[in-house]
């Protein structure tokens, strides 16, 4: 399980290249099997590149694109989906065998169900999400894409939880005072994430890429305009910078909500804490929390013309690693850790 946890994270990591290079739809087919195999002779990468050229993607972005550019793309899209193939496989397989040994709890037999019927669900919406740019547009729909991207940190979430299920039971223990807060830190920091798949799908940080104003505004004045509040605008988002400009707003307000929150908690609550392990999460909890803050304003005043990919890559997994600590947190607060120690 902390295997699969492992696998979950660079999956994500390499789905975030993926996108930040363009790569998405570079394979046109979804062949679970026979598309485990890439091209092996020149024959098969011209017929790949001729399946590509027909794209909307192709003749509007990449028109006159050479062989040797498409490979590149390519492989990162290629990469992401047989990394998809081999978790599946290193989860099914051991999971096969403990079931049959009789070796697992009623209760993992039920989380690890539910997770593997997820995992599917992702890939089943990541090939949703590709087709969304297959047809019309040159790129994929920013909605699915981040319905894929929740989808995907679901699985990652509620395996990391069944993995402190099946480590530690806190069931017993009394409830924290410091639980309610963080409740309320986690549930941001789940709204911010999926914000943030909007951001990532919109490439909003394109239209505004300065920090902290807006191109010398403090609020965008496509967003003071009353007739840019219509149904259009949001459906159709990439006509008009209005979308962009409303969650570029709502995501760095919850980013600036998040780190006066954190930076409170921390320091009131979890400051101090003798035992180890909280003391330790919540210690890289913080940082994490911090260095978040600073990728993420990097992202944007880097963002001139096309979005920076080292930055923004690290921006999507220090994410990971935060919700990954939060969720621990909410754990052992939850069942109350060590409840004198955290008053």
């Amino acid at each position: 399980m902390i295997l699969g946890l492992v696998l979950i994270f660079f999956q994500v990591v390499i789905g975030g290249i993926t996108r930040l290079t363009g790569s998405g739809l570079s394979i046109t087919k979804w062949e679970i099997v026979t598309g485990s195999i890439p091209p092996l002779t020149e024959r098969g990468w011209h017929e790949a590149f001729q399946l590509y050229k027909e794209t909307p993607q192709y003749q509007k972005l990449n028109q006159g694109m050479q062989l040797t550019e498409f490979k590149w793309i390519y492989f990162w899209e290629y990469l992401h989906r047989l990394w998809a193939r081999v978790m599946g496989l290193i989860f099914i397989i051991p999971f096969a065998f403990f079931l049959m040994r009789r070796w697992l709890s009623a209760m993992l037999v039920k989380r690890l169900t539910i997770t593997f019927v997820l995992a599917g669900l992702v890939g089943l919406f990541g090939w949703i999400m590709v087709a969304s740019g297959l047809v019309d547009r040159p790129w994929v729909n920013a909605y699915k894409l981040t319905v894929h991207l929740c989808l995907a940190l679901l699985v990652f979430g509620y395996l990391e939880m069944t993995v402190l299920k099946a480590s530690y039971d806190v069931s017993k223990t009394a409830q924290s005072r410091s639980f309610g807060i963080f409740r309320v830190f986690t549930g941001l920091l789940l709204l911010q994430i999926f914000v943030g798949g909007l951001m990532s799908g919109m490439k909003a940080s394109l239209v505004y890429p300065t920090f902290p104003d807006f191109q010398g505004e403090w609020i965008p004045g496509v967003l003071r305009s009353s007739e840019s509040w219509v149904v259009e605008n949001i459906v159709n988002y990439d006509t008009s910078p209005f979308m962009s400009a409303l969650v570029q707003v709502i995501h760095r307000g919850i980013a600036y909500c998040l780190i006066i929150s954190g930076l409170y908690i921390y320091w009131n609550r979890f400051r101090g804490i003798k035992e180890r392990f909280l003391a330790r999460i919540s210690t890289l909890w913080i940082t994490l929390l911090v260095l978040q803050i600073c990728l993420g304003i990097a992202v944007l005043i880097g963002s001139t013309g096309v979005i920076p990919v080292i930055p923004g890559v690290l921006h999507q997994a220090v994410a990971m690693l935060l919700l990954a600590a939060s969720l621990a947190i909410y754990y052992f607060l939850r069942g109350g850790g060590s409840e004198e120690k955290l008053q």
